[in-house]
């Protein structure tokens, strides 16, 4: 089954959401529930930012040289690979900027070094597009290779860091970007302590959309071919820890070409389970496939079972259900879905019966569809992403609804039982019931499963201090958790 097209408009502002006439939308004005129950000492939230501009570098100049010699390209540089790459972890290092990510950077400005219909030319010695607009005919020209590497990471300074002055430079800012064409010192300085965009980006996911470039995938270029860079030199690639919603101030996942960002996971009836990557990639893991949606960037956000164990499930970001297996025959088969048009849809469930699903979307909207009953008392927050997750009781009669903070709310014949609390702290992930549907399982973003009911309790945590676990399934008498890097543990 081909996936159909997604709806690619940007988010401006919240817009009311549309919903097909088959649907029905639970709501009524709630707060997150059970009394506070604090399960992480120390817990504080945790920036997902992304991959910070400044830092040290985590490549040096002969790693870099040594991977660019694997690409096969032409250079036309006055010096060397390694002695360019040598500049800018030196000049980077000075000011507190990553060289080896400038370094990459700059490759994707000039082609590779190659300068092949580039607005500068080689002899310009700049290598980041400085002074190259899209309605400009030329960049800006530096005396020197090294005078061109300063600048450029002078200027991801000031992009990065909101309290940069030119009084902390080692070094003048470079009057040939700075004060062009007077040159005048003190000009260059006025201009660097006063630049109109200083700190407005301090993370390599912030630097397109209108910063450095207007191409707003400009920071997920660089972070991909980064990426390829450190995986030549046998280190990890770099996966920000992502957040449920995407947007200009939240971080983006790891760029889709090097990248198996757990989204969801969800188990087989008859043994095995299946994972949803970002990509709308789904890996099955002792099950069959049965095909999956294509998304060129983070799309997919929920993976939910036929009841039968030979089909699944596949909600994307927009509130589109794409079905494969054995949901595209039957009743199940003809059933719609929310369109939203904007990344809101959060959950999706199957009614035991194979004839129905529900969709959750941010705001706690309830959209159902087929034979899933039409739950009241809804929890619903008009405006506000923060409904997580829900989970069907086995006898399809209630519904939980996991919010943000950790709030369970329980509807139909479901029944609350407590749990984690935070509140404020938008932690918590996901949620799973027992098959007696007398318990359930909340797993938070740090990986700590909380078990109430009759619930087994995790075997292990998994714990890791940042906001990266997603989903979570009983697999047999344990729970499975997936990561946003893809990395999956049994509790």
């Amino acid at each position: 089954m081909q996936a159909a097209p997604l709806s690619h408009r940007a988010l401006a502002g919240l817009a009311a959401l549309t919903v097909a006439a088959t649907v029905t939308v639970t709501a009524a004005v709630g707060t997150p529930g059970p009394s506070p129950r604090p399960p992480l000492a120390g817990a504080r939230p945790v920036s997902a930012a992304g991959v910070p501009v400044m830092g040290p570098s985590q490549l040096g100049a002969a790693q870099l040289a040594r991977w660019y010699g694997a690409q096969n390209r032409n250079p036309r540089l006055p010096v060397t690979i390694e002695e360019l790459a040598a500049i800018f972890i030196d000049e980077a290092r000075r000011v507190g900027v990553r060289g080896d990510l400038a370094f990459v950077q700059s490759i994707i400005e000039t082609g590779w070094f190659e300068f092949r219909g580039s607005m500068v030319r080689p002899e310009d010695f700049n290598y980041a597009g400085l002074g190259a607009c899209d309605s400009c005919s030329s960049g800006r020209r530096f005396p020197t290779p090294r005078l061109g590497i300063r600048a450029q990471v002078q200027h991801l300074r000031n992009y990065a860091d909101l309290t940069s002055r030119a009084a902390h430079l080692p070094n003048p800012p470079v009057r040939h970007w700075y004060a062009w064409p007077s040159l005048d010192p003190e000009r260059a300085v006025r201009n660097f302590d006063t630049f109109f965009a200083k700190g407005r980006a301090p993370t390599w996911n912030q630097m397109g959309g209108g910063n450095w470039a207007t191409d707003p995938g400009y920071g997920t270029k660089i972070l991909s071919l980064y990426n390829r860079a450190l995986v030549f030199n046998g280190l990890p690639g770099v996966c920000p820890p992502d957040r449920p919603a995407f947007g200009a101030e939240q971080a983006r996942q790891c760029p889709v070409v090097i990248r198996h960002p757990g989204r969801a996971v969800v188990s087989r009836p008859q043994g095995g389970s299946w994972i949803l990557n970002g990509n709308g990639t789904v890996t099955g893991v002792g099950a069959p496939t049965f095909g999956a949606p294509s998304f060129d960037h983070d799309a997919a956000r929920d993976l939910a079972a036929m009841p039968d164990g030979n089909g699944y499930l596949v909600l994307d970001a927009y509130g589109t259900v794409h079905k494969f297996g054995s949901a595209t025959a039957g009743p199940i088969a003809t059933l719609g879905s929310p369109r939203f048009g904007f990344d809101i849809a959060r959950g999706l469930v199957v009614s035991p019966d194979g004839a129905g699903y529900a969709v959750l979307d941010g705001w706690g909207g309830i959209h159902v569809y087929g034979s899933m009953p039409r739950f009241s008392g809804a929890p619903y927050w008009p405006g506000w992403d923060i409904a997580r997750a829900m989970a069907l009781t086995p006898d399809g009669g209630g519904l939980l609804v996991l919010d943000g903070w950790g709030g369970v709310h329980a509807l139909g014949t479901a029944r609350s039982r407590g749990g984690p609390y935070w509140p404020g702290w938008d932690i918590a992930r996901d949620i799973a019931t027992t098959p007696s549907g007398a318990g359930y399982a909340v797993l938070d973003g740090w990986g700590w499963v909380h078990t109430v009911g009759d619930a087994p309790r995790a075997t292990s945590s998994g714990w890791f201090p940042a906001d990266r676990w997603r989903g979570l399934t009983l697999a047999g008498t344990r729970w499975l958790t997936v990561r946003n890097d893809g990395l999956t543990s049994l509790r």
